[in-house]
């Protein structure tokens, strides 16, 4: 294949691009919570903030039975994404200059939470609120490399939920979640930055045993269609589907220690990457584990998390045609182009370089008034670097996190 048609090709691929490091493949569940994001985002079975059961389990809403709280909050997050040159002999090669080193331009992001949870009785409550929880971004534009790829994906989820308690020990809990998502290509003669909005729910259960709890929910995907974003080389235009994937999780938390003052939870979610549409194609599935403490003395909450994710990024893709999303031919300058696994590759590691697995966090809540409550968190995505393609990437992140949590008795 022509290598100038390749390098058009791979150029316009990128319109999914790298997503926030220290998150889930594109997926940013509750991690950057003004209070759980201290915990490593593990908050299924037991929560330490309303917006985490407006955003994750519904079944965890019956923890605020008593009023009305009100959350808003922002997490700052900034990424490193590095790309070195790592010749393998192939022809993907043409498009990395030897000796190539450089870093994504990609601005940092501010993360809104806005929640809002209201106890109608003892047995039911209703949450609902607005943030982002998936997102990409890289920009390697006059960088070098073939094609200059840029892209950005970002969604934000209107989150509606209600949680009843049936009996002493057994809750239950459903959110209808809207996601409206932004989406961008690039260097194509014939592209635009579209936005869809689609819909997705998440069906909840929390069992309460003492000192102990258990928690589990499942999601579905959540399909946006992007419409004529981008030539399909025959005169019209590529629109297609991207699915975040279905999710499942399982978690417990424990407060037996230290008189009740420990908590100590522990999550387990499975993400169906390999059937979500667009995904399937770069992504395998991934499994993360999520643990999280908070320690309470007097009016302080101290807080310390873990979460280790294993990195979604397909292997072992066939060198033929295999396409990305609904299309295995895309428009250029130069004509129809065929979308082989060496330009899937090339995507993966400079568009969709997801590679980071392990996040330490920590955090601390502060009682300011008997109705006000401040929580503020770090995290910091330890570096990893992982050979793709022609390319060697690093990958690495940090966050700071505030929020202020009013509550109505």
């Amino acid at each position: 294949m022509n290598k100038k048609k390749i390098a058009l090709l791979i150029g316009m691929l990128t319109s999914s691009s790298v997503a926030f490091s220290g998150t889930f493949g594109t997926d940013l569940n509750n991690n950057l919570l003004p209070a759980t994001g201290g915990m490593g985002g593990a908050s299924v079975a037991r929560t330490v903030e309303p917006a985490a059961a407006v955003f994750g389990n519904p079944a965890t809403l019956t923890e605020y039975n008593q009023g009305t709280s009100f959350t808003f909050g922002a997490t700052y997050f900034d990424h490193t994404l590095t790309a070195k040159e790592n010749h393998t002999g192939g022809f993907i090669d043409a498009f990395v200059p030897a000796g190539f080193e450089k870093e994504s331009r990609t601005d940092p992001y501010l993360v809104p939470t806005v929640a809002v949870t209201q106890a109608f009785s003892e047995n039911l409550v209703v949450g609902m609120g607005v943030t982002v929880q998936s997102g990409v971004g890289s920009d390697f534009r006059e960088s070098g490399l073939g094609g200059d790829p840029i892209g950005e994906l970002v969604m934000f989820n209107a989150n509606l939920g209600v949680g009843y308690k049936l009996t002493e020990n057994l809750s239950l809990g459903a959110t209808a979640t809207l996601g409206n998502g932004y989406f961008q290509a690039s260097l194509s003669q014939n592209t635009a930055s579209t936005h869809a909005f689609g819909a997705r729910g998440t069906l909840g259960v929390k069992y309460d045993m003492g000192a102990t709890s258990f928690g589990a929910y499942y999601k579905t995907e959540l399909v946006l269609e992007y419409d004529d974003y981008i030539s399909d080389g025959s005169g019209g235009f590529w629109s297609d589907d991207v699915a975040q994937p279905e999710e499942f999780a399982i978690g417990i938390a424990n407060n037996s220690f230290m008189g009740g003052n420990l908590q100590i939870n522990a999550d387990v979610i499975h993400k169906n990457w390999s059937s979500a549409n667009f995904y399937k194609d770069f992504y395998r599935d991934q499994t993360v584990i999520a643990l999280g403490a908070q320690l309470t003395t007097g009016p302080a909450q101290w807080r310390i998390g873990y979460s280790h994710a294993r990195d979604p990024i397909k292997r072992n893709l066939s060198p033929g045609v295999i396409g990305i999303g609904n299309n295995d031919v895309i428009g250029s300058p130069v004509g129809p182009l065929p979308v082989t696994g060496a330009v899937v590759e090339y995507f993966q590691a400079t568009n969709a370089a997801a590679i980071w697995e392990d996040t330490v966090t920590a955090g601390v809540g502060y009682q300011l008034m008997p109705n006000i409550k401040v929580d503020v968190h770090a995290a910091y995505t330890i570096e990893r670097d992982q050979d793709i393609s022609s390319l060697n990437i690093e990958a690495s992140a940090w966050q700071a996190g505030l929020g202020l949590t009013w509550a109505f008795k």
